[in-house]
């Protein structure tokens, strides 16, 4: 995604939570990416346990808590959990992170949504700096969400939400925490539930 700076009339308050928001959406989107060890890294799940602790979630934290002290090499536990997960688990068993999958009706990729989804971001000053996945992949959605709330346009970022990222988010979560075991993957897409849902 492309970058821009905040527009100099917001207020310190806008500014804060606009920053706040930003970072939240682009640590979520690092979760959904394929493990990397450029970030996958201590501080990085340091960074994990501090949102649950914040969070009040004692559970889901005991639980990657777990994880991490049981687990010698987690990077490679998590690239062998996010192929299972998300591409090549038994027929039924895999959950992919595209938005056209699980809306456009026939199950594959660069779908009408994938084109949807990249003329949402178009039409709001923003394109993907690789076209290496589909743009309506769950890492990208996640990447633009915080580009709109890095510039506090809180209005666009409730659009999009509402009108591209719920409607498929929902089925994908449903089926992830059927399928998911591990629980990085389980507390992660909690998480992106947690800070995408509609405020009651």
């Amino acid at each position: 995604m492309a970058v821009h700076s905040l527009p100099p009339d917001q207020d310190d308050a806008s500014v804060t939570e606009a920053a706040t928001l930003s970072s939240l959406y682009s640590f979520l989107a690092l979760t959904m990416r394929y493990p990397d060890p450029a970030f996958c890294n201590e501080p990085f799940f340091d960074t994990f346990e501090s949102l649950l602790a914040s969070l009040d979630w004692p559970s889901e934290l005991a639980e990657l808590q777990t994880w991490r002290r049981q687990t010698p090499d987690r990077l490679d536990d998590l690239r062998t959990a996010y192929t299972h997960l998300f591409i090549t688990a038994a027929p039924g068993g895999t959950i992919p992170p595209y938005a056209s999958v699980h809306l456009d009706g026939d199950g594959t990729m660069y779908g009408r949504t994938t084109e949807r989804t990249r003329d949402f971001y178009r039409a709001c000053g923003f394109d993907l700096l690789s076209e290496t996945e589909p743009a309506d992949h769950l890492q990208f959605e996640l990447e633009f969400l915080a580009a709109l709330a890095g510039e506090a346009k809180f209005d666009d970022e409730e659009r999009f939400l509402q009108i591209l990222f719920r409607p498929w988010f929902a089925q994908f979560q449903k089926k992830s925490m059927q399928e998911a075991r591990h629980p990085f993957y389980k507390v992660s897409i909690q998480l992106i539930d947690f800070f995408t849902k509609e405020e009651q």
